[in-house]
């Protein structure tokens, strides 16, 4: 990387991912410690537990924002710090670890160079997929497993239309949009008895937001989306397993939506509860664990606490 790419990044070193990486390198341990970056605050918490802090510094994304602010940088932002410190030079010893979201569903998508991803779709729904974690639930949760498969569908269906958004490229921002409160009836307390009309409604509406865009624009649109919406009628999402299709905070959410006693059961408290039943011995269990340590191997490094490797 250039000189003044990395003075410019250096100038706010103590605020954002790439600063405080750049001014490790800058010291006497550079040699002996690996980057270790993820997506957010939670996924930092969840994984840095498994790494040994005596050789690892971890790190969730963050950007310095035109405005001087610093934001949470996300996927994107991973990837590019992992790129960034790669093209530097000054070390090869920096790994990013994302969710997988919907790339399996992308023809061809290759990971890039460092980047490791979950087992399922996000860090939750790998969680979730634990027996251990769906056994503390089970004990914690009056009638859980019913409650599961009756969510399961809804969440599903959700699912497949967040496939349909990324593979389509058709905009809808679930976040705002269609949020999956929307398959959920106040008054019932429970999934609604019309939950798939209401979130269709909701999706074809987000998808077809038209805000300053011209007729033409605004035609393309609609075409695209029916372009996808006729893929979901010829393609079997209904086979695909749960944990890789349904989105773990919409997950964690609807359960919270349907127990009654919602302050008890709030998003925050199932998460603390999925975070703290899962072991080191189910990380130590999945794919994103083997591809690191064969990544490690071959590196000569031991990055991963005791309890972890063992």
């Amino acid at each position: 990387m250039a000189t003044t790419t990395r003075t410019q990044v250096e100038q706010d070193m103590k605020r954002h991912t790439l600063g405080h990486i750049f001014t490790k390198l800058k010291g006497q341990r550079r040699s002996r410690t690996t980057f270790v970056i993820v997506e957010g605050s939670d996924d930092l918490a969840f994984y840095g537990r498994f790494f040994d802090k005596r050789v690892v510094s971890a790190y969730y994304s963050t950007k310095l924002k035109d405005d001087g602010k610093v934001d949470t940088g996300g996927c994107e932002e991973l990837q590019h710090i992992v790129k960034t410190v790669l093209n530097d030079g000054r070390t090869d010893k920096v790994v990013g670890i994302m969710d997988t979201d919907y790339r399996k569903y992308v023809k061809g998508y290759v990971y890039p160079q460092n980047i490791f991803h979950t087992d399922c779709r996000d860090m939750e729904m790998t969680a979730l997929s634990t027996s251990s974690v769906r056994q503390a639930l089970s004990s914690w949760i009056n009638g859980f497993e019913d409650l599961w498969s009756q969510l399961v569908p809804a969440l599903r269906y959700a699912g497949t239309l967040r496939v349909l958004n990324d593979k389509f490229r058709l905009g809808c921002s679930f976040k705002k949009k269609c949020k999956i409160y929307q398959v959920f009836d106040e008054h019932s307390h429970r999934i609604a008895v019309d939950w798939k009309r209401r979130y269709d409604k909701a999706f074809v509406r987000a998808c077809l937001k038209s805000k300053n865009q011209t007729t033409f624009q605004k035609l393309c649109k609609r075409v695209v989306l029916i372009r996808a919406l006729t893929h979901k009628l010829f393609t079997n999402y209904s086979q695909e397993d749960i944990f890789d299709i349904c989105h773990g905070h919409d997950t964690i959410q609807l359960l919270s939506l349907c127990l009654v006693k919602s302050h008890v059961y709030s998003d925050l408290a199932i998460w603390e509860k999925c975070f703290d039943a899962y072991t080191p011995g189910d990380f130590a269990r999945t794919r994103l664990y083997a591809a690191i340590n064969a990544w490690q191997t071959e590196k000569g490094l031991s990055l991963f606490k005791t309890v972890v490797a063992a």
